[in-house]
C-alpha cells in the first residue's frame, strides 16, 4: 500500500497579485497535476467557499489540510444532521453522520484545526444554552409559586436544552441528548483513546454496541434499572470526531473493536508528515473564515428539524440520473474489492465504503447548495475520491494495529509469556494447560486465541502462532 502525505504544493502569491485573485491562484494550483502517486486529502473536490478556507489555515496556521479538511467534513455532518437524507433506493436511507478520526503525534496540530473548525457549531450551542438557562429559571420560578397561585396562572413549558457538540458526558446524558436534540448530536474528543477507554469502563453494558447502532441511525431502546419506561430513540443521529496519536492505536484498536465491526466504521486521516512545523509569518484571510461561519450559521437557522406525525421531517434528496449511474459503477467496483479481501478485516472495511460513498456525496451536495434536491455528478466524482484517500488512511491504520510484535508488547506480561511458552503449533487443551502457568484460566484462554492478530486456527482445537520462535527471540 502506498504511505499518505499532507505535504500539498505551496501556494505562493507572488509580489502585485491582488488579494482578490487569490482563489483563482488556488484553483490554478489545484488544477495542475500533483507529481505523486501518495495518498493526499483531494481538497479540490470541496466547493471554493471550503476549500479557500482549508488551504488558507494551512499556510498561515500549519493546519494540515488532512486534518482540516476532516474536520469540515465532521462539522457539516453535524450542522445538517437529520434535516436531510438521501434517498439510496427504495427502503435504503442514509444520513450525513460519521465517525472519524485524525491521526499524528503530539504537536501535529490535530486539535487546532477542529476546534477552529467547529467554533461556528459551539457558538451556537452557547446561544442555545444561555436560551434554556433564561427559560429554566422562568420554570423554577413558576414551580415555586404556592400551589394557589399556581391555579391562576400559566405554567411555563418545561425547556430542553438544544446541544450540537458533546465533550464531557456520561452514557445516559449521551442517550438523553440524542433523545432530545432530534437534529442530532457530534462527540468531540481531543483524545479519542480516552474516550474509548470509558466506553465500557462506565458500567457492564456493551457501550460499543450502542455505537454502532447510532453509526447506522438504528432505532434504540436503552433499559435502565430504576426506570420502569425504556428509553426509546427512534432516530438517533450521531457524529464523532477526535484526535489519536500513533504509538496508542493498538490500544485504542483492539482485536475486539476490529471483530466487531466498530473500527470498520470510521474514517482516519492519517498523513505521512505527522510531525509539528515551525511558526510563519502568513497571516490568515479573515474573510474566508467569515464566509465559512456564515455558511454553518445560516444553513443551522433555516432549517427547522421536527417532528410530523412521530417523523423527523427529513427533506429527501436522490440521485441525478448521471450520478446514479456513476454510484453503480463506482459500487460494483468496490464489490470487486470487497470479495479481493473476503474473510478479511480489509474486506470488512471496504464494505462500509458504500455507506461512507453515499454520506460523503450527500455532504458534498449540501456544501455546494444546500437547497439541493438532487446529489449531482460532482458530488459522487468527489465522493470516489475521499473514499479513496479514507480507505487508504484506514489500511494504513490497519497496518498498524495488525503489526504482531507491535501489538504482543502491549499486552499484560503474563499473556505476552504464555505466547512465548506455547510451541509454533499447539492445541487448545495444550494453551489451557501453560495457560494456568501464567494465572490465565481456561476461559480466558480460548478467549485470547481468538485473537487473529496473534493466532491463526488451523482446525477445530488446532492452531499456530503468527509470530515465530526466531522473530519472537527478537523482541
Amino acid at each position: 500500500m502506498e504511505s499518505s502525505k499532507t505535504n500539498h504544493r505551496p501556494i505562493i502569491q507572488s509580489k502585485g497579485t491582488k488579494l482578490n485573485d487569490l482563489s483563482n491562484a488556488i484553483d490554478t494550483a489545484l488544477s495542475e497535476p500533483i507529481v505523486s502517486s501518495e495518498n493526499q486529502f483531494p481538497i479540490e473536490v470541496f466547493p471554493k467557499l471550503f476549500k479557500d478556507l482549508v488551504i488558507d489555515l494551512n499556510k498561515s496556521l500549519n493546519f494540515p489540510v488532512d486534518y482540516t479538511g476532516t474536520a469540515v467534513l465532521t462539522a457539516m455532518a453535524t450542522v445538517i444532521g437529520t434535516s436531510v437524507k438521501l434517498r439510496v433506493k427504495n427502503n435504503w436511507f442514509e444520513y450525513a453522520s460519521i465517525y472519524s478520526c485524525v491521526i499524528g503525534n503530539a504537536g501535529a496540530n490535530k486539535t487546532h484545526p477542529v476546534n477552529t473548525i467547529f467554533a461556528p457549531i459551539k457558538e451556537i450551542d452557547k446561544t442555545n444554552h444561555n436560551n434554556y438557562a433564561g427559560k429554566l429559571t422562568e420554570w423554577s420560578k413558576w414551580n415555586k409559586l404556592p400551589k394557589a397561585e399556581k391555579e391562576t396562572t400559566t405554567e411555563p413549558q418545561f425547556p430542553i436544552l438544544t446541544k450540537s457538540v458533546l465533550t464531557n458526558f456520561t452514557p445516559e446524558v449521551l442517550y438523553k441528548r440524542l433523545d432530545e436534540n432530534l437534529r442530532g448530536c457530534t462527540v468531540l474528543s481531543d483524545e479519542m483513546a480516552t474516550f474509548f477507554d470509558g466506553m465500557n469502563n462506565y458500567s457492564k453494558g456493551d457501550q460499543i454496541g450502542v455505537y454502532l447502532s447510532f453509526w447506522s441511525n438504528q432505532s434504540t431502546t436503552i433499559d435502565r434499572i430504576g426506570n420502569p419506561i425504556p428509553l426509546f430513540i427512534q432516530n438517533p443521529y450521531l457524529s464523532i470526531i477526535g484526535g489519536l496519536q500513533p504509538r496508542v492505536l493498538v490500544n485504542s484498536f483492539p482485536v475486539q473493536k476490529l471483530n466487531n465491526g466498530f473500527f470498520q466504521r470510521f474514517l482516519f486521516a492519517f498523513p505521512q508528515s505527522t510531525l509539528k512545523s515551525p511558526i510563519n509569518d502568513n497571516e490568515s484571510n479573515e474573510q474566508f473564515y467569515k464566509n465559512y461561519e456564515n455558511f454553518i450559521k445560516n444553513y443551522y437557522n433555516s432549517t427547522n428539524v421536527a417532528e410530523v406525525n412521530e417523523q423527523i421531517n427529513s427533506r429527501i434528496l436522490k440521485w441525478d440520473a448521471e450520478s446514479k449511474v456513476f454510484f453503480y459503477d463506482w459500487q460494483k467496483n468496490n464489490c470487486d474489492l470487497v470479495n479481493e479481501y473476503s474473510n478479511s478485516i480489509k474486506g470488512e472495511i471496504a464494505s462500509k465504503f458504500d455507506n461512507h460513498f453515499v454520506r460523503l456525496a450527500l455532504l458534498l451536495q449540501m456544501m455546494k447548495d444546500p437547497k439541493s434536491d438532487l446529489i449531482e455528478l460532482e458530488a459522487v466524482k468527489g465522493a470516489e475520491k475521499l473514499c479513496t484517500y479514507f480507505m487508504n488512511c484506514t489500511f494504513k491504520v490497519l497496518e498498524v494495529i495488525q503489526n504482531p510484535d507491535e501489538y504482543l508488547n502491549t499486552l499484560a506480561e503474563n499473556k505476552q509469556n504464555f505466547y512465548k511458552d506455547l510451541k509454533h503449533s499447539f492445541t487448545t487443551a495444550e494453551a489451557i494447560q501453560i495457560g494456568l502457568k501464567f494465572d490465565i484460566q481456561d476461559r480466558r484462554v480460548k478467549e485470547f486465541l481468538k485473537d487473529t492478530i496473534l493466532f491463526k486456527r488451523i482446525k477445530h482445537g488446532f492452531y499456530t502462532k503468527i509470530i515465530s520462535e526466531a522473530e519472537q527471540r527478537k523482541l
